[in-house]
């Protein structure tokens, strides 16, 4: 599903070029569940954010689903992001004027989807996380744990081909954290690729596979069967 070839990140800060991902090679097979950890500063988010198209790498290359990601436009790099991938970052990323149904509906209406179809979408997103009875509440009448099973559910809302979530229990007491990783083991079951990026070793290890990252290259790679 993706695959990275010799990937590296470079930053420029005036005179001083940092170097945060250093000759990567990474492949993650359809419907894997991923973690990567790391101490602060090893570049998981960086490599997320590589993978993610969120950003775009100093060298190498990356492939997902076959389509080489080099070659396209940034408005092919947009499209694609849009409509093949869901995102859950640590601060929610919701909009604080919508409600959880509109904030899940919104990324679907952009897609294109009539409003009657994004909203049936969103409300079966938000009613798999247990929030069917939070479709109309503000995130600011929501706790930290509802907020972000409203980010999860407009990352999946559209079904998309390959879930990221950057640090999504970093915010979260140890319940609602629980909780989130028992919805992301949930979705794995069913199939959904899902890449996340974590420091917490507890949660990391309930992935399918651990990578762990250091100085920008992976140090150690296992599977586990669960």
């Amino acid at each position: 599903m993706i695959e990275t070839k010799q990937l590296t990140r470079s930053f420029q800060n005036g005179d001083i070029q940092t170097q945060v991902l250093k000759g990567i090679d990474f492949l993650v097979p359809d419907g894997q569940f991923v973690s990567i950890i790391g101490r602060s500063g090893a570049g998981k988010s960086t490599f997320l954010y590589q993978m993610s198209l969120l950003d775009e790498p100093t060298g190498g290359k990356i492939i997902i689903d076959g389509h080489d990601t080099h070659t396209m436009s940034q408005d092919a790099r947009m499209r694609f992001r849009l409509n093949r991938f869901g995102y859950v970052f640590q601060d929610y990323a919701l909009l604080p004027e919508l409600t959880a149904l509109e904030n899940v509906a919104l990324p679907l209406l952009m897609q294109g989807h009539s409003r009657k179809k994004a909203y049936a979408q969103a409300t079966e997103a938000l009613q798999s996380v247990s929030l069917g009875h939070r479709l109309h509440n503000l995130p600011s009448q929501l706790s930290g744990g509802e907020q972000q099973r409203v980010s999860i559910s407009r990352a999946i809302a559209h079904k998309p081909t390959i879930l990221f979530a950057d640090e999504p229990t970093a915010n979260l007491d140890n319940e609602s954290s629980r909780a989130i990783i028992d919805i992301f083991k949930k979705l794995h079951k069913a199939g959904q690729t899902i890449i996340m990026v974590t420091h917490e070793e507890e949660y990391a290890k309930e992935a399918e596979r651990l990578v762990r990252l250091d100085d920008g290259k992976i140090l150690s790679d296992t599977k586990h069967h669960r």
